[in-house]
């Protein structure tokens, strides 16, 4: 049995979280963080929701089917992994490109970050399946 406060807490703290897990992600790259922990950020953050709403209710709100985002995110990864022998690289190599958007300034895409996006996905996949089915079984 939760409370109206625990209840309240959640649902304002939850968007704060996945936002927290989105900036890691991002950071990642450059800094600490990356797909990894950026993905068990957002999975804690809607485990949360679990344990508070309880599965049923969550289920009615969202029911997306962990397992899809579990495979969208090793297909990315795989995909990025072998995307530099197509253009005659080495398996892995990550590639820099820097574009100049008016307003914006300088923005440094980098491959790697789309592996750490299929990783962020792998992570939520995997952790949100298992855990709704733990919850399921009775």
């Amino acid at each position: 049995m939760t409370t109206l406060i625990t209840k309240t807490i959640s649902k304002a703290s939850v968007p704060l979280i996945i936002l927290f897990s989105i900036s890691l992600l991002i950071a990642g790259h450059n800094s600490p963080g990356g797909g990894f922990i950026g993905g068990v950020m957002f999975a804690a953050s809607l485990s949360l929701l679990y344990v508070v709403f309880g599965l049923d209710y969550i289920k009615s709100v969202l029911n997306p089917d962990w397992g899809k985002w579990f495979g969208f995110g090793l297909l990315l990864s795989v995909l990025t992994a072998f995307g530099a022998i197509f253009f005659g690289y080495n398996f892995f190599r990550s590639s820099i490109k820097f574009i100049h958007l008016p307003f914006i300034g300088e923005i440094e895409l980098v491959s790697s970050t789309l592996f750490d996006i299929g990783v962020y996905f792998v992570v939520i996949g995997s952790l949100l399946y298992i855990f709704r089915k733990v919850g399921d079984d009775k």
